[in-house]
């Protein structure tokens, strides 16, 4: 299984599932930067705190719609940073 991220008319294209560093630099950088602690991240992707640490450690990745709530998080992040302005494209709080 694959998960990208892609922009239309245009050459980018992030693979994002699988093993590597790229889910571990985005939990990172929300719980570390963001209103985002482990807890609530988890909670808001429906996982445990505990994979989210085994994916940090290297142990584990995200894949599917966790993987694509974890990318969607990370771009409204940077959006509210860049832009000051973001759209939600679902709800990940109660």
């Amino acid at each position: 299984m694959g998960c990208a991220l892609e922009f239309p008319e245009s050459v980018v294209r992030v693979e994002f599932c699988g093993q590597g560093d790229k889910q571990k630099i985005i939990i990172d950088v929300l719980t570390k930067h963001s209103e985002m602690d482990i807890n609530k991240l988890a909670l808001a992707l429906g996982v445990s705190v505990k994979k989210l640490r085994n994916i940090c450690d290297g142990k584990n990745f995200l894949v599917g719609e966790q993987a694509d709530s974890l990318l969607q998080l990370f771009l409204m992040f940077l959006s509210r940073q860049f832009f000051h302005k973001c759209t939600l494209i679902r709800s990940f709080m109660d």
